[in-house]
């Protein structure tokens, strides 16, 4: 490598170097903002390194505000603590930790000693103390007596960290030497005597020693209150034989926890909390102990190679990567944590990660810090460039300063405005610009948003600009500010001239009829609807008259194409010129017109205009040869809204009034009447009907289960609507969906489970429950567009559940309906995270080609060849296929219909996945389904 390149090499590197060092000396050092740090991630990481353990086995007998009030104040007469021992001996309690010191003689101590020879299980607490004086500090051990009597003496001495809290202690401690084991390991050795020794006794300490000497760190978990011992009140203890009995077999600490007795402990699972009685973090420590959830600190020598070797990866890499690699790369920064939570997992050692974190952050913000000097350069020679580039682009430009005031302007923009920068710099913009546009004072005040920092802001429309010469002309107006706006903004106008003419051409073409120039069916479906919105304000009538020519077939086969348009033109002509200037005559498509009267007072009026139609529409058109032909019509005439107020309605309803008047001998116009309607007085009662129950929520989901069939459990839910109908009770669905998807009203009610689905999800997890995935059935209508998307999004949103706890069932048929089209549907439902299945399957005629297209996760075999399967036959070897089809492509099974024992033996033997049907459950509502996720009853065991 040259001098250069390698100068070079550590210029990209200097950042991360300076960090690496800081890291090593901090992990070295441990200065105390580091290590509250450190003790700050340790308490998040370490539940989530700790494996599962046991129940806690240790309890604690607490000297509490009520054993005082009972017994007197403290200190208590050592024949009640003799008491205490006595009731835990008669319980079994498997040893005893005493966490109080009886350093001094007292009343009742020949009793406290004879109650712990009884109990052969007890340990005495000892703890650091101060010589008379303060020349040095001392044992405070038990006296003589009781100290002969102890099965063990341990120190409850306790560690404090950078951060005040209580998180260690340590396995031996003691004056000048670490003679006396912690108590929780005393206790653990007399309670489990193959467990954990204690640390060897030692002889203790001269009476002048200099210092409490502490050796082997027991780093403690989180104090959860999963960890937590069980308490019990010494009052109750005394009070309640029974109590005590359910301390056999555990280690029974015995602590003050009364108020002004015991100041406690701050944990960091006591920071919303009071402090934790020093009684409970020695029965906590025990149990650690216990079950192997103990840590150590690991040396800040060790602490040094991993921070350096945190820091080794990104050091080498980092300064390699362009802009956008390193602010992915800066994710790197939970390397550190993530290996600390690892190790601590795996070795039991915890490796503090803060200086590796920290100096990552300082290594990354030291080569942004470098890189913004480069780019800096950049961006100046840029700025030149762009400079040269603003002359030379087509769109007029024209820049202002923070005041609205004209700094410079591009050629387009002077041959746009027919004069120079020169005369027009520092002018303001808005009244340059009035000069030449309408729209002057709307593009100041969006100037001065813009300068405002709101960002790019554009004019909603083309502004009709004025050129010098007078010509129009449309431009597309841009308002981008400079950097936050305060440093000015840059105008641009776009010169659309030509794009809108092609636009208005465009448009005006889908919605007229390129031959009469009328609006077609498109615009007039729009102004159909419009009109029957303000009718039904307005208490008004809105008259559909539904045109056919009469002969217009013959006239087109005879005298050919070319007059059969002119026939048409001179139709158009003449039912313009019979209707008022603001009805709407569109052309329907071949020899049919359709026209609109809006806002008729009565039907009379209505029937005075057709026949005027009628009439006119009868005289005569004359050939090029000048002969004369007639063209009569047929209206049909619907009213709105009293005959419909639905737009598709009026027009099927106008049409068959149209017919009618054709097979009557036509020439005339016809009224729509009831009988003309194919569909049943009950039908259009139950369209009525289900539109109402949509609107007052009479619909509601049941639920059937779908059991594992081989692992007897629930696994999913399947939605079923019910239309609780007043005064008919519960409707099934095969007796009006039938009608929701003739009158369209499905998509709603579609719609409405779907988010009904969703919320029943959401309410069922804000319970505590554990949900399963739940599919809602969706009709073929509903596929029909992409609003079944929306709809899913919709629900997903408005609950906030997982995706992945929602499914949607389609049938075979509707898949094959428009295959691409359902295949990108299925596709977009499957990107959201949603689950698909195909319902029925074996009932269609789908193709397997196109079936492996679908992002489908779910086949259901439908129920009618479940029935028969356990008797063999065609049924049985269709099933087996479909499963084997299924397992093919990846795809769940489900059965549906499984009714007995046999079937589901049958379907187990041939490895169907999953089971639903009556032998496990008849839908039921949401609040029977709740039982099951809390305990599936017993009709899985009789599954299995």
């Amino acid at each position: 490598m040259t001098n250069g390149r390698l100068a070079h090499a550590m210029a990209q590197r200097g950042g991360w170097l300076a960090a690496a060092t800081l890291a090593a000396v901090a992990a070295l050092t441990q200065p105390a903002p580091l290590q509250r740090l450190d003790l700050v991630i340790y308490d998040a990481l370490e539940p989530l390194a700790r494996p599962g353990g046991p129940e806690p086995r240790s309890a604690i007998v607490a000297i509490d505000e009520a054993s005082l009030a009972a017994f007197g104040r403290w200190p208590w007469h050592r024949g009640l603590h003799a008491a205490v021992l006595d009731r835990l001996t008669d319980a079994g309690a498997a040893a005893v930790g005493m966490a109080v010191l009886f350093p001094e003689s007292a009343d009742g101590d020949a009793a406290l000693a004879a109650a712990m020879q009884r109990a052969g299980n007890v340990v005495l607490a000892t703890a650091p103390g101060t010589l008379p004086g303060g020349r040095g500090v001392r044992d405070l051990l038990p006296t003589g007596t009781l100290a002969e009597k102890a099965a063990g003496i341990g120190h409850v001495d306790v560690e404090l960290d950078a951060d005040s809290l209580a998180r260690r202690t340590f396995e031996r401690a003691g004056t000048g030497i670490p003679a006396w084991p912690a108590l929780s390991l005393a206790v653990l050795h007399r309670a489990e005597p193959d467990g954990r020794p204690p640390a060897e006794a030692a002889a203790p300490a001269a009476a002048n020693a200099a210092s409490w000497v502490r050796a082997g760190e027991m780093l403690l978990p989180f104090p959860g209150r999963s960890l937590r011992p069980p308490t019990y009140s010494a009052l109750a203890l005394l009070r309640d034989a029974q109590l005590a009995a359910s301390l056999r077999g555990k280690a029974v600490f015995v602590g003050t926890t009364a108020a002004g007795l015991e100041a406690g402990l701050a944990t960091p699972g006591s920071r919303n909390a009071s402090p934790m009685p020093a009684v409970e973090f020695h029965a906590r420590a025990f149990d650690a102990a216990r079950s192997g959830h103990v840590y150590r600190s690991a040396a800040p020598a060790t602490a040094a190679v991993f921070t350096l070797l945190m820091l080794a990866l990104p050091l080498a890499v980092h300064p390699l990567l362009g802009l956008r690699g390193a602010i992915a790369g800066s994710a790197f920064a939970l390397a550190p944590l993530v290996a600390s939570g690892v190790i601590l997992y795996s070795t039991r050692v915890w490796v503090p990660p803060a200086a590796a974190t920290a100096s990552f952050v300082l290594g990354h913000l030291l080569w942004f810090a470098l890189y913004l000097k480069q780019t800096r350069g950049s961006l100046l020679r840029a700025r030149l460039g762009a400079e040269a580039t603003l002359r030379s682009i087509a769109d007029a430009v024209i820049t202002v300063d923070g005041a609205g005031r004209i700094v410079l302007m591009n050629e387009v923009a002077e041959k746009l405005a027919g004069i120079g920068l020169d005369r027009v710099q520092g002018q303001a913009a808005a009244g340059f610009l009035a000069g030449f546009c309408s729209a002057a004072t709307e593009i100041d005040r969006l100037l001065a948003d813009c300068l405002r920092g709101h960002g790019t802001l554009r004019l909603s429309e083309p502004l009709e600009w004025r050129r010098p010469d007078g010509a129009p002309c449309s431009l597309r107006v841009t308002l981008t500010p400079i950097g936050d706006g305060g440093a000015g903004a840059v105008l641009a106008f776009n010169d659309v001239t030509e794009t809108v003419a092609f636009t208005a051409r465009l448009l005006y073409e889908a919605t007229h009829d390129p031959l009469t120039g009328l609006p077609n069916r498109t615009l007039l479906l729009d102004r159909l609807r419009q009109a029957l919105t303000q009718a039904k304000r307005k208490d008004s009538l809105v008259a559909l008259l539904f045109v056919d020519l009469d002969r217009f077939k013959r006239i087109n086969d005879s005298l050919g194409h070319n007059w059969g348009d002119h026939v048409l033109k001179v139709v158009a002509q003449r039912l313009e010129a019979s209707v008022r200037a603001g009805d709407t005559v569109s052309r329907w498509g071949g020899d049919e017109f359709i026209v609109l009267l809006d806002n008729v007072t009565e039907r009379n009026a209505v029937a005075s205009i057709a026949g005027k139609i009628v009439e006119v529409l009868d005289r005569e058109i004359e050939t090029d040869d000048g002969t004369s032909l007639v063209a009569s019509c047929s209206i049909g005439v619907g009213l709105g809204p009293q005959d419909s107020d639905d737009a598709e309605t009026l027009l099927s309803m106008a049409d068959k009034a149209m017919y009618r008047g054709k097979m009557e001998g036509g020439g005339n116009f016809t009224f729509y009447a009831a009988d003309m309607n194919t569909w049943s007085r009950d039908r259009l009662k139950m369209e009525g009907a289900l539109r109402h129950a949509l609107a007052n929520r009479e619909f509601e989901l049941f639920f059937q289960p779908q059991v594992d069939i081989h692992g007897n459990r629930l696994v999913g839910l399947e939605s079923l609507i019910r239309w609780r109908k007043p005064g008919a009770g519960l409707v099934t669905p095969a007796t009006f969906i039938p009608a929701a998807e003739e009158c369209g009203v499905i998509r709603s009610i579609g719609e409405w489970a779907l988010h009904e689905a969703a919320e029943q999800v959401a309410r069922w997890s804000a319970e505590g429950l554990q949900p399963v995935p739940l599919a809602v059935n969706v009709s073929a209508r509903q596929c029909s567009d992409m609003g079944v998307v929306e709809a899913i999004r919709s629900a997903l949103a408005c609950s906030r559940i997982d995706p992945g706890l929602l499914k949607i069932e389609l049938t075979e048929s509707t898949t094959m309906h428009n295959v691409d089209f359902v295949a990108t549907l299925l596709d977009s439902v499957n990107r959201i995270g949603v689950g698909v299945a195909v319902d029925d399957f074996g009932t269609g005629y789908s193709s397997l080609s196109y079936l492996k297209r679908f992002p489908i996760t779910e086949l259901k075999i439908d129920k009618s060849f479940v029935g028969e399967i356990a008797t063999g036959g065609d049924d049985a070897a269709i099933v087996r296929g479909t499963i084997a089809l299924a397992h093919g492509l990846e795809m769940t099974v489900v059965a549906e219909g499984v009714e007995t024992a046999a079937q589901l033996e049958f379907l187990a033997g041939h490895h169907c996945d999953v089971a639903q049907g009556y032998f496990f459950a008849e839908p039921m509502p949401a609040s029977e389904v709740r039982r099951w996720l809390l305990a599936p009853p017993s009709q899985l065991a009789r599954g299995g």
